[in-house]
């Protein structure tokens, strides 16, 4: 092979070296969907462009050669490499209104001015996140990641001036600066926590030197662990002691135990779902009359049955009363009851509580 065509060796720490596997899905991060998740967008961009030797390719420092037609070549190769990872990290609606650029460089920067916010106006947003971060009944690992996360973003936008020259008093003070940043967050994670913690969030405040964030998350995931272990056991011995208090209390109407005479099923009828309502429901009308029947029977038991009779029934019979109850009467006994009960036209078929009344209304006028 002539010596005029042959390809360079490109040193593997060279910005324009790509290894055989650097393809255009190398790179795997969350989509950009817009300015919400920019930020974290940008920083995973940042991570995976800096492990590949390709972060100079949109910040600018790595240029194309114009007089070296093969690291021209080389360069164009990366910067087309690099556009697709760009293109393949955002949504498809971002992706329409870049894929006409050219380098990236000039996606990296439109992207920025398009959805890069104001310090203010994300610091503000951070911050209220941050306030109203609260645990809710969720694991105590994820509540911290989440709020973890926030205090990175923050930290990252809250940047200090480099010191070249560190004084003794300057690091006395800087990490006095630390331990007060700490203790801030100490307090924002105990406060989100739920109140069932309430016992060892005390025990930690009391703690001198307080502890750090970690070190108090550690705790109370420890507590949460052991109260998933003895879960199962406490609500087993609750069962038992509902149970238990149930079987002392016994029905008045069917004898049983667990239940009381106002809930049993044999003064209130049976629901749907028990075997013995159909067989409820069958002997239903028959019962009603049984009872009926039954009432009037003991009703009528010793009560004397009023038969009237007219003057012509009543001739040629005794005044007295009969043995089987009936009362006689004479034509002039009976005009009397006419007169004295004007209102009287019929006595016959009367209810069983009216004939009484009237049998002793008769006898108080014969008598």
């Amino acid at each position: 092979m002539a010596r005029g065509t042959e390809t360079p060796t490109i040193d593997m720490t060279n910005p324009l070296y790509l290894h055989p596997s650097d393809g255009s899905h190398t790179i795997a991060i969350s989509k950009l969907n817009g300015a919400v998740d920019y930020r974290t967008w940008r920083r995973s961009m940042e991570i995976a462009l800096g492990s590949k030797r390709k972060l100079g390719f949109v910040n600018g420092t790595v240029v194309r050669s114009t007089d070296d037609s093969v690291k021209a070549e080389l360069w164009d190769t990366s910067n087309s490499t690099v556009l697709g990872w760009i293109h393949g990290s955002v949504s498809d609606t971002i992706k329409t209104s870049i894929i006409f650029l050219n380098t990236a460089r000039e996606t990296w920067v439109h992207l920025e001015k398009r959805f890069s916010l104001t310090n203010g106006s994300r610091k503000y947003k951070l911050n209220r996140d941050l306030y109203g971060l609260k645990q809710n009944g969720a694991v105590v690992h994820e509540y911290y990641t989440a709020m973890r996360a926030l205090w990175q973003e923050l930290e990252s936008m809250n940047s200090l001036p480099v010191m070249t020259t560190v004084a003794a008093d300057v690091t006395t003070y800087l990490r006095a600066l630390d331990r007060q940043q700490e203790e801030q967050h100490l307090f924002q994670f105990l406060n989100g926590l739920d109140e069932d913690y309430g016992a060892l969030r005390s025990q930690l405040l009391l703690m001198s030197p307080l502890p750090t964030v970690e070190t108090a998350c550690s705790a109370i995931q420890q507590e949460e662990s052991q109260r998933d272990v003895l879960k199962p056991v406490k609500l087993e011995l609750e069962s038992a002691a509902m149970y238990s208090k149930s079987s002392e209390i016994t029905c008045n109407a069917c004898g049983g135990k667990g239940h009381y005479t106002e809930k049993c099923f044999t003064v209130v009828g049976y629901p749907k779902w028990h075997p013995r309502y159909r067989q409820q429901q069958k002997g239903g009308a028959s019962s009603s009359k049984q009872k009926e029947s039954s009432f009037q029977q003991r009703w009528s038991k010793g009560k004397p049955r009023f038969e009237p009779k007219t003057a012509v029934m009543a001739q040629g019979q005794s005044d007295t009363k009969s043995e089987t109850g009936s009362i006689s009467f004479t034509a002039q006994q009976f005009e009397q009851l006419l007169k004295s009960l004007p209102g009287l036209l019929i006595v016959w078929l009367l209810p069983m509580e009216k004939e009484v009344l009237v049998s002793s209304l008769l006898e108080d006028t014969l008598s």
